[in-house]
């Protein structure tokens, strides 16, 4: 076996775990996860259930009658798990009542991200920190340009430019 699609293999084989001051990042890494691991996932993740899969009036939802619905629902499942199993132990609680990918996906953004109020107050502290940026006596110019790219990457995920 080639060594190049065996390192290949084993990367996709580690779910990203999910680190709370990196939910960003993290989001990222998900979802191409999730993208390697199946395309159709993350049209679940994003839109929810297949409409044959949706809960029904009296709460439950209709097993699946044919091979083709058995594919989808298991797909489903696949999706939640695969995100599932990114979050850390003692956040678990907190999620365990999301019955489908969607629902947990806006669940993670929403505890994880926050309101529109606590987007822009990171926003204006990442501003801030890079106005304010300066090198310490303490680390070496290697340490000081690894910390200012973290902050001009955070910049960016959040979807500001500095000049």
């Amino acid at each position: 076996m080639d060594n190049t699609v065996e390192s290949t293999s084993t990367l996709v084989s580690k779910v990203p775990m999910l680190k709370p001051n990196e939910f960003d990042m993290w989001k990222i890494r998900i979802k191409q996860y999730i993208l390697l691991q199946d395309f159709s996932m993350w049209d679940i993740v994003e839109n929810g259930p297949s409409a044959e899969g949706k809960i029904g009036q009296d709460g439950r939802r209709a097993p699946p009658k044919t091979d083709a619905e058995k594919k989808v629902r298991q797909l489903e499942m696949k999706a939640l798990s695969t995100l599932l199993l990114s979050i850390p132990n003692e956040y678990q609680h907190q999620f365990h009542h999301c019955t489908d990918a969607q629902i947990l996906w806006n669940a993670l953004e929403k505890r994880f991200v926050g309101t529109k109020s606590t987007k822009r107050n990171q926003r204006d502290i990442l501003k801030q920190q890079y106005e304010n940026f300066t090198s310490s006596k303490n680390e070496s110019m290697t340490q000081t340009f690894d910390r200012f790219n973290k902050l001009i990457g955070e910049l960016a995920t959040v979807g500001v430019q500095m000049e």
